[in-house]
């Protein structure tokens, strides 16, 4: 360990945090086996007690408090020592080292591995083509060029972004609630040459009105969720609307439609039956989990699957919430089913149909064009024979979560 290793680490001001890419293998009773999942010769054997540092840094943490944390005083300079024999193996980072600077060229390779987030969700996401043309093609009929100034809320990697300053935006707001994040989308802006983005980092709803100075008159939002509203899209966007954009901004998407269906299933899980099996598996009797189970449909996010289930109803438009106009962000209504084939009514399916402009929609539902959303798929707990001309009674409710009911 070199001095100025250890001078860093005598600064109480000094603030570090466990690295993203540490792999923790515990040895036995005493000891662990910690290192840098990317970093040859990174791997310590070390006592548990050790570990118990690492629990509270997961974040940015002054060193000066971990040592006020430690109940024993006598053992700071031992813990000042490992925690910089643990910078030196890249198992913990300091916000220095951590500093993106400048680069004139390559950026994005220069800054590798330093970027701790699951690309793997963002890849996902850009092989979406169904939802980026929809996007882009909206984004690119609402932007006039060399006038318009737009807000990606929620920009991510920054596509819809770059959609918009490649079209012509003149200023582009790329709003992203996590630090890291937005060091990727710069990092992508940098090497694309792309100029007219300003990237605000923060929460928008914590952000005040004079950040985004001019307002923008074009709000662009994907903070769509397999849950419909379950990322808070209503609630972004009526404050966004209200609070940061110009008025009569356009909205992007500006309306978003719910819809739900009932079906049959021809393959049915039966939770009591399972249940039953612990008693046979651990000796235990869990009928209170019996009960409570069927007596609640369950909801899973997941693809609906036409192969053994079939609509026993139409898909019916249940909600249709217009950003422009909407001013209350909790909702409740009933509504009803028609029953237009026979069979059990085994569950129902939500799914939204998001409008990005007048000719432009993108949707989840099972029939459209395959996106990385899933749907809504809800399980009652009792099946029942149902035909047609018959009515299935429901609500939907969303008070910050959005629950859709069978009420009959």
């Amino acid at each position: 360990m070199t001095n100025t290793t250890l001078n860093k680490f005598m600064d109480r001001t000094t603030k570090v945090k466990m690295n993203p890419e540490t792999y923790i293998k515990f040895d036995d009773t005493d000891h662990v086996m910690i290192s840098n999942i990317f970093s040859e010769g990174s791997a310590l054997r070390i006592k548990c007690d050790i570990l118990l540092l690492l629990w509270d840094i997961t974040d940015w943490k002054a060193i000066g408090d971990i040592l006020d944390a430690w109940p024993d005083p006598v053992d700071h300079p031992k813990i000042i020592e490992h925690l910089a024999n643990l910078y030196e193996c890249k198992i913990v980072v300091t916000e220095e080292s951590e500093v993106r600077k400048p680069l004139e060229s390559g950026l994005s390779e220069k800054l590798g591995s330093k970027i701790h987030i699951n690309v793997e969700n963002h890849h996902v996401m850009m092989k979406d083509f169904v939802r980026l043309a929809a996007y882009r093609r909206a984004i690119e009929r609402a932007i006039e060029s060399g006038k318009t100034v737009a807000m990606d809320l929620g920009c991510g990697s920054g596509i819809l972004s770059f959609f918009a300053a490649n079209a012509g935006a003149e200023k582009v707001y790329a709003v992203e609630r996590r630090q890291d994040i937005i060091e990727l989308a710069q990092a992508l802006a940098h090497d694309n040459e792309i100029k007219n983005v300003e990237f605000v980092q923060g929460s928008s709803s914590a952000l005040s009105e004079e950040v985004f100075t001019p307002k923008p008159d074009v709000f662009i939002s994907e903070i769509l969720g397999n849950g419909i509203l379950e990322e808070n899209v209503l609630e972004f966007t009526l404050d966004a609307r209200d609070r940061l954009c110009a008025p009569g901004a356009k909205l992007i998407p500006y309306k978003l439609d719910i819809y739900v269906f009932a079906y049959h299933s021809n393959l049915r899980q039966d939770k009591g039956l399972e249940v039953d099996e612990f008693k046979d598996l651990y000796g235990v009797d869990y009928k209170i989990f019996k009960e409570i189970l069927c007596s609640k449909s369950t909801l899973r996010l997941d693809k609906f699957n036409s192969r053994i289930d079939r609509p026993i109803t139409k898909p019916t438009l249940v909600k249709a919430v217009d950003f422009r106009s909407f001013d209350n962000p909790t909702f409740t209504s009933e509504f009803e089913l028609d029953v237009t084939e026979e069979g059990n009514f085994t569950g129902y399916c939500g799914y939204f149909k998001a409008w990005l402009d007048e000719d432009t929609s993108l949707s989840n539902s099972p029939w459209s064009p395959d996106t990385h959303w899933t749907q809504m798929i809800y399980t009652m707990p009792v099946t029942r024979e149902v035909k047609p001309g018959d009515k299935i009674k429901m609500d939907i409710v969303y008070d910050g979560n959005l629950r859709i009911r069978a009420l009959s």
